[in-house]
């Protein structure tokens, strides 16, 4: 019953700053494995008992996200076994057809971990017949956490309390619409949201400290090299979580700053898990939104990723 709930609210809803600084974070010591009530009446999802079924696979680039790929069926939604959870990958339609994969914006479940070019190419994809110097920042490792406290490469253990998260990617602006909406995740009714936690994917943080060919410039120029015809430095790169209600009304909207080198400022993205607070009532589903500095004709330039991990919220 509970997942026929999330099923309709799918179906209904598809395709302002926070000001948090005073929120306390929520203790670790309270997090659980499923998605069943914590001690203190909240109830976490750890994406450590989704289904392997839906597991990004069978490199951190995770083909399976965008069609079928040997015994592994094409990956189209991931949710939680108790049916507390669920999150659909975007159908987009445009004047070349209708797609469903992961290009057009979603949440896939990984477990995978590089953050820097494994010694040799088996296991993981790439483009020609060598490993790229920045293989470990391209949409090739796109399902990777850049999470320091995590062995590199073993792709386990990576996740804040475990070894699932999920990889939040895509945005909505004013380029792209044709082509991409806003990756969201819904609950079974309406919750107070007390928080996530966070870390960055290796390709955003890896392009966002040494640039790519796709930046503004042209050539690979870090986020913290951006500057105005004035020499200013105006780089900065951000994620939006907004908070509906099943009716679709937008509650608020919840930012985080994820690298910031405006006005002097020098804040390089964060390496390990993070937590955000976020203690907004009435939730029914969640839309995320990215938007920089660093933009082009196409659009957002800066890779569109997050990784999140144990969702908090209570009745």
């Amino acid at each position: 019953m509970a997942m026929a709930v999330v099923a309709m609210a799918a179906t209904v809803f598809t395709g302002c700053s926070s000001d948090d600084d005073f929120l306390t974070p929520y203790e670790e010591s309270a997090i659980q494995t499923r998605a069943t009530p914590n001690p203190d009446g909240t109830t976490t999802i750890t994406f450590d008992d989704f289904a392997s079924s839906m597991m990004a696979m069978t490199t951190s680039y995770g083909a399976n996200y965008y069609g079928n790929v040997g015994s592994y069926t094409q990956v189209k939604e991931i949710a939680d076994p108790d049916g507390v959870f669920m999150s659909e990958i975007n159908t987009v339609t445009n004047n070349y057809g209708t797609f469903n994969n992961f290009s057009c914006g979603g949440l896939a479940l990984s477990k995978w971990n590089y953050r820097t070019n494994p010694s040799s190419a088996e296991g993981i994809t790439i483009t020609g017949d060598t490993i790229p110097s920045d293989w470990w920042y391209s949409y090739n490792n796109q399902m990777s956490v850049y999470d320091t406290t995590s062995v590199n490469g073993s792709n386990e253990g990576a996740g804040h309390s475990g070894n699932n998260f999920a990889v939040v990617y895509g945005y909505s602006d004013e380029y792209n619409t044709e082509w991409m909406a806003q990756p969201e995740f819904y609950l079974t009714g309406e919750y107070t949201l007390k928080g996530l936690w966070f870390c960055n994917s290796s390709y955003t943080y890896g392009v966002i400290m040494h640039g790519n060919k796709f930046g503004a410039s042209g050539v690979a120029t870090p986020l913290s090299a951006q500057v105005d015809a004035g020499g200013n430095h105006i780089g900065y790169f951000q994620v939006e979580l907004e908070c509906y209600d099943f009716a679709g009304n937008k509650l608020a909207t919840y930012t985080k700053v994820l690298a910031d080198y405006r006005n002097g400022k020098n804040e390089n993205p964060v390496t390990t898990w993070t937590y955000w607070p976020i203690n907004q009532a009435g939730v029914g589903f969640v839309k995320f939104n990215f938007s920089g500095s660093d933009t082009g004709e196409y659009g957002l330039n800066t890779p569109a990723y997050l990784c999140i991990d144990d969702i908090v919220f209570e009745n």
